[in-house]
């Protein structure tokens, strides 16, 4: 949990900056930062009024720096005149934050910081990038993908870049209202619970969704590749895993430097030469530098090994070192997606269940019971059949 420290000795501030930033931020009133815990990500904030009066409020943010280097302090004073805030800005404050704000104007103000905090400090969740064409492949198999994080106990955000409408969404039956936009104007006010109350939830695995339309069924407008950028950032410092489905996304800028943050990047492509052109000319557009593309992997949709465009073709051709084959059965496919029960939820789906485990370093499964075990019972009923 990421954690204020407040130095000061009013324990009416301290009451109020806990009101303000709720449950999941952690408020701890200090006389001094020695003995303090400092190991998770947070923030300072010095009460102007706690400092003695022989003191100058810039010694006081610079014993801070050195005491917590690479933490951002933030400074409650009274006096909020145009020379003391330029003073404590120069000193190396943050913000400065009226001492006597209410609870909104605090909680404004902190999260703003304490984001940027999260993002730098914190240990940032796990990125995955799904690149392709396919509109409606790409999405299926990354919500998969998502899908497989988030059964395996990991708090887990899918976010589909498809347009004109989520192909996510109708997979997994649900209604979408909060979108990258919405997201984007909520930066500097994000937070656990913001995100909790906001994004759209699949009940049957606890998988979260953010859309880029945001149920509006158009693209959005105003939103620059800048604001992605830092909105995935954020957004991995409170999700362990974070799924980018690409989708409809062309910005080669954009696609890179998301690219070049990802701990893995998945190109999905079918056994079809027009469809591996078009991934060959998506790569070319991004540009990815060599550490990126190392991190890449060829995932076949609809693997069927009887065609003579193999993975291993492929791949040369995306230069691209791993391939690995994803079988799907286009019937159930289709009606997976049709009926909004995805593949991962499907009993007979078991070698696409095993590929998409595999994609995601996902142990498969423990059977229930040894061999010996199953014989034993049948042999039990057996007997209590004839008896």
């Amino acid at each position: 949990m990421p954690k204020i420290h407040l130095l000061s000795v009013d324990r009416t501030l301290a009451q109020r900056l806990a009101d303000a930033m709720g449950e999941h931020v952690a408020v701890e009133m200090v006389q001094s930062l020695e003995h303090s815990d400092l190991d998770g990500p947070g923030i300072v904030v010095i009460d102007h009024a706690s400092v003695p009066a022989e003191r100058s409020l810039s010694s006081a943010i610079g014993e801070v720096a050195q005491m917590a280097p690479g933490r951002a302090v933030v400074v409650a004073t009274e006096d909020m005149y145009a020379g003391q805030v330029l003073q404590a800005i120069r000193a190396g404050a943050a913000d400065v934050l009226p001492r006597g704000a209410g609870g909104a104007e605090v909680s404004e103000i902190l999260t703003r910081v304490m984001n940027s905090a999260l993002a730098t400090q914190g240990r940032l969740g796990r990125l995955t990038i799904v690149l392709g064409n396919d509109r409606e492949a790409l999405p299926m198999l990354a919500t998969d993908m998502a899908l497989a994080y988030s059964l395996d106990q990991t708090p887990t955000l899918l976010v589909d870049f498809t347009l004109p409408t989520s192909t996510a969404e109708a997979y997994l039956d649900l209604k979408v209202d909060y979108g990258i936009a919405s997201a984007v104007a909520d930066l500097d006010r994000m937070d656990t619970s913001l995100l909790s109350d906001a994004l759209a939830r699949h009940e049957a695995s606890g998988l979260s969704l953010l859309t880029f339309d945001g149920g509006t069924g158009s693209e959005p407008a105003g939103v620059s590749p800048n604001d992605v950028v830092g909105l995935i950032q954020l957004l991995r410092a409170n999700f362990a895993q974070v799924v980018v489905s690409a989708g409809s996304l062309r910005h080669g800028g954009l696609l890179r430097e998301l690219a070049s943050q990802a701990q893995a990047i998945e190109i999905v492509c079918s056994q079809s030469i027009r469809e591996l052109e078009a991934c060959r000319r998506l790569l070319d557009k991004i540009a990815l530098d060599t550490a990126s593309t190392n991190r890449m992997r060829l995932l076949v949709w609809e693997f069927e090994p009887r065609i003579l465009l193999d993975g291993r073709r492929m791949a040369d051709v995306l230069g691209v070192e791993a391939v690995m084959g994803v079988p799907v059965d286009r019937v159930r496919a289709a009606n997976a997606l049709n009926a909004g029960r995805p593949l991962s939820f499907d009993r007979e789906s078991g070698s696409y269940l095993q590929a998409v485990r595999r994609a995601c370093n996902i142990a498969a499964p423990a059977k229930s019971g040894s061999s010996i075990e199953r014989m034993r019972r049948a042999i039990l009923r057996s007997v209590e059949r004839s008896a």
